[in-house]
Formats: structure tokens, C-alpha cells, sequence
């Protein structure tokens, strides 16, 4: 699912009748959600995963996805790896445990995937 249709949901089944109102329930600004509709911008994690539960989606799902559009062709293998393996609880998991920290620390997003293949293997 593309992030403008993630918008799209989030709205239609949270009630919202504005790309305004969605922004102000997510807690970011509306400018910064309608870059995020376009695709010229991307947000945290933790929006993401506020997003998809408004959407009724799965937030590791929506995560997985966001880091793979993200990821070099090696980086996106990773990812679907990390996706096929991992039953979605425990996916969730994962990336919360490697997203947060490393994004602390504003370590690359290769830092992570290497993280996750490590502990996949």
C-alpha cells in the first residue's frame, strides 16, 4: 500500500474529513502529511504506525514497506526477507527494537538491515 492511499484510508475510516484533521490527529503539521500524500517527503515510523492504525492496517506491514522503498536492491531483499520470515508480531518487534535505537543514534539504514540479516541467519 503506497503512503497516499494509507492517507486515504487512514481518513475514510478515522472520520476525518481533512487532510487538515488527519494531520492533527497523527500530530504532525498538514503541510509535512500532504508532502508525505505525494511522495516528496517521507515521515517517522512512528507516524507510520499511527497512520496504519487508524487505517486499520497492520503497522509492521506498512513499517516493512516504507523501509523497502527506502533500501537499495540489496537492502530491499533483506527487507522481504525479514517480512516472509517473521510472523508479523514478531516482525513488529524487530523493526520497533531496530528502528528506534538506530534511529537514536541516526545510524544508516544499511546499519539496520545488517542488523536484521544478522539476526535472521
Amino acid at each position: 500500500m503506497n503512503t497516499k492511499e494509507l492517507i486515504q484510508k487512514a481518513r475514510e475510516r478515522g472520520g476525518y474529513p481533512s487532510l487538515a484533521s488527519l494531520a492533527k490527529a497523527v500530530d504532525v503539521n498538514h503541510s509535512s502529511l500532504s508532502l508525505l500524500a505525494s511522495g516528496k517527503s517521507e515521515l517517522s515510523d512512528e507516524t507510520y504506525i499511527k497512520l496504519a492504525k487508524l487505517a486499520g492496517v497492520d503497522p509492521t506491514e506498512v513499517i516493512i514497506e516504507k523501509h523497502m522503498r527506502k533500501a537499495g536492491p540489496e537492502g530491499q531483499k533483506v527487507w522481504a526477507t525479514l517480512a516472509k520470515a517473521l510472523p508479523k508480531s514478531a516482525a513488529l518487534l524487530v523493526v520497533v527494537a531496530l528502528v528506534v535505537p538506530y534511529n537514536q543514534a541516526h545510524a544508516s539504514t544499511i546499519q539496520i538491515l545488517q542488523a536484521a540479516k544478522y539476526l535472521l541467519c
